[in-house]
């Protein structure tokens, strides 16, 4: 089943989140893609409050195979440190 994971930071400092998250996304899922990983999107707000991450992936185990690995904990721990806040929700794509 595909699925789409979208996580949000509230921040004051969208600029960080959006360089943090360019940075993964071209050392990690460009260069070598993990398996079950489909495509990605760094979203920011209108209102420049708020940067989002969405990605797409074959499988609920994919996804979660891929937040284990240190490169994208130490990227989600950064984007961390300059959000107020942050939200993560998991939808199935038909």
């Amino acid at each position: 089943m595909t699925i789409a994971h979208l996580i949000q930071y509230k921040t004051a400092k969208p600029g960080d989140i959006e360089s943090q998250l360019r940075g993964y996304v071209e050392r990690e899922l460009d260069r070598s893609p993990p398996k079950g990983f489909i495509t990605c999107r760094i979203l920011k707000s209108t209102d420049g409050k708020s940067v989002a991450f969405y990605t797409e992936w074959e499988s609920v185990e994919a996804l979660e195979d891929t937040c284990d690995s240190a490169p994208w904990e130490a990227c989600m721990d950064l984007n961390e440190i300059h959000a107020s806040s942050r939200d993560d929700e998991t939808y199935t794509i038909s």
